[in-house]
């Protein structure tokens, strides 16, 4: 089976954990703090915090920025839940945005009809591709979701430098991984020392050697197995990022005789520089999505659907803008298909992707 996404570790993360494992420290240590070195040098930004997971990210982010109870935060309808969950926790209101189909982000138009009623947006880079934010975050605040967008840049800037905050994962399909584990990258150290109080149950160390506890927090740390992992990821991301880009350029290639059959590939806006953590293309309107991942799963390829289409789930079904058309975001859900981008895919097996997916076509017209 030609796998969907499969993380690259080796022999370097092995070593690394044992070391952890022999020193004994293995909760917010040494380790921690390198990884969030190396973070914030590659966002270019002065501070990161790492954390247990990209939904504790955002969680931390939200309540961090210190929103009021009932602020509405602009959201795009077509994302994984983890993002308006956040919100919905938090005890915001998120107000749905609708997508433009090709890129799987953010409509800029849509977004600029609610942006004077909402008090802050928590933009997506979707599937890896910086959304179209430049110059929002100086009409109204700014958290990006940028989950799979760690190496991503909008007009030179990286993904997690271009609002207040940036919420990452490393979970095993994004483009590095530590198991499980998050981040939140800023320049405000305002913020930076608010989130360091907010992972660790609100506790600060006092120069007596005391702690303190100056209001509630959660448990969100992350652990020092996870970061020499992490470290390690670093060490390759250059790489990891080259494989991304050459899979997506063998795709392109490839598929690009299928558009005549009505296969549409991702569109990149041309001052946007994608991680490609997910290859998503949108198959022939009216054509079922499940009978595409069939017909890959026969011919030995694993696929699945894109993100998700809030606005249609029972969870949410009584927000704001639910019962309002999302025509981009439907055609999204109707039409996505992702495709396998584990590293170290070779040309033969794209040829085979390419090969069952135009099958797959031929078998739905």
């Amino acid at each position: 089976m030609i796998r969907l996404a499969k993380p690259l570790l080796g022999e370097a993360e092995e070593q690394a954990v044992a070391e952890v494992l022999r020193s004994g420290w293995l909760v917010q240590g040494p380790k921690v703090a390198e990884f969030e070195s190396l973070l914030a040098a590659s966002i270019g930004v002065n501070h990161v915090i790492a954390c247990s997971s990209g939904t504790a990210a955002l969680q931390l982010a939200l309540a961090a920025a210190e929103f009021e109870p009932g602020q509405r935060i602009a959201v795009p309808a077509y994302t994984f839940p983890a993002t308006i969950n956040a919100v919905l926790l938090a005890g915001l209101v998120p107000v749905l945005i609708d997508i433009d189909p090709s890129t799987f982000n953010l409509d800029a138009d849509d977004l600029e009809r609610v942006l004077p009623d909402v008090d802050g947006v928590m933009p997506v880079h979707q599937f890896g591709l910086p959304s179209p934010i430049e110059g929002l975050s100086e009409r109204t605040r700014v958290v990006e979701d940028a989950a799979c967008a760690l190496g991503a840049s909008l007009g030179g800037r990286q993904a997690g430098g271009l609002g207040v905050m940036g919420c990452f994962s490393f979970h095993p399909r994004k483009i590095i991984t530590t198991g499980e584990g998050g981040a939140i990258s800023t320049d405000d150290a305002a913020l930076a020392d608010k989130l360091r109080l907010l992972r660790n149950h609100g506790m600060a160390r006092n120069d007596d050697g005391t702690r303190s506890f100056s209001e509630p927090g959660w448990n969100f740390r992350l652990s020092e197995i996870h970061a020499a992992i992490g470290i390690c990821q670093m060490d390759r991301l250059d790489g990891l990022l080259q494989d991304r880009t050459r899979i997506a350029d063998g795709y392109e290639e490839r598929l690009a005789p299928l558009r005549q059959l009505g296969l549409e590939l991702p569109r990149v806006p041309q001052d946007a520089v994608p991680t490609w953590q997910s290859y998503v293309v949108r198959v022939p309107r009216g054509r079922s999505v499940p009978s595409f991942i069939a017909h890959l799963c026969e011919a030995g390829v694993e696929a699945t659907t894109g993100a998700t289409a809030l606005h249609r789930e029972p969870a949410y079904a009584d927000l704001e803008g639910c019962q309002r058309p999302m025509p981009g975001t439907d055609d999204a859900a109707d039409r996505a298909l992702a495709l396998p981008v584990a590293s170290g895919l070779s040309d033969d097996e794209l040829d085979a992707v390419a090969d069952a997916l135009g099958g797959a076509i031929q078998a739905a017209i």
